[in-house]
């Protein structure tokens, strides 16, 4: 069989039987041997354009989400255009209109609860509110915080 050698056998994964006699290279002697050893040639060129497609997938698919994740960064960013609270204490007011307690949002955030209850604290006085429910609807009716951030205790 021509164009048969061991570097392009070895990239494409294929293992040659090993020789009747030691030394020898392997070299098929039969019809049938030829023929598994171009199906196998074949089937290996199959397995690698089976990859190259699978990669091309692969990369589509990242685009796309890195597009989505792009496109929800800019429309958080224009949801919180304006917003005095910077993301820690938005957190913390989205976490009370979830109805967390400062400790569990402490525990979800890995935080100190003094943290999490300065951060409400600081939020209450940014934005002017009488008490924690008013600064939740303060945030909500500006569109600082969803119904979705609420839900879930976290803005962003």
């Amino acid at each position: 069989m021509t164009g048969l050698n061991g570097k392009k056998l070895a990239q494409a994964g294929l293992v040659l039987p090993r020789s009747a006699r030691p030394g020898q290279a392997w070299a098929p002697r039969t019809p049938a041997e030829e023929h598994l050893l171009r199906e196998a040639q074949r089937l290996d060129r199959i397995r690698l354009l089976l990859l190259e497609e699978l990669g091309r997938a692969r990369a589509e698919a990242g685009q796309v989400r890195v597009s989505e994740k792009a496109a929800a960064a800019a429309r958080a960013a224009e949801r919180l255009k304006g917003c005095p609270l910077p993301p820690a204490q938005l957190n913390a007011v989205a976490a009370a209109a979830a109805g967390e307690s400062v400790h569990a949002t402490a525990r979800r955030l890995s935080l100190s609860w003094e943290t999490v209850r300065s951060h409400r604290q600081r939020a209450l006085r940014r934005l002017g509110a009488r008490d924690m429910e008013h600064a939740v609807q303060l945030c909500t009716a500006a569109g600082w915080i969803t119904p979705e951030h609420a839900s879930a205790g976290v803005s962003q």
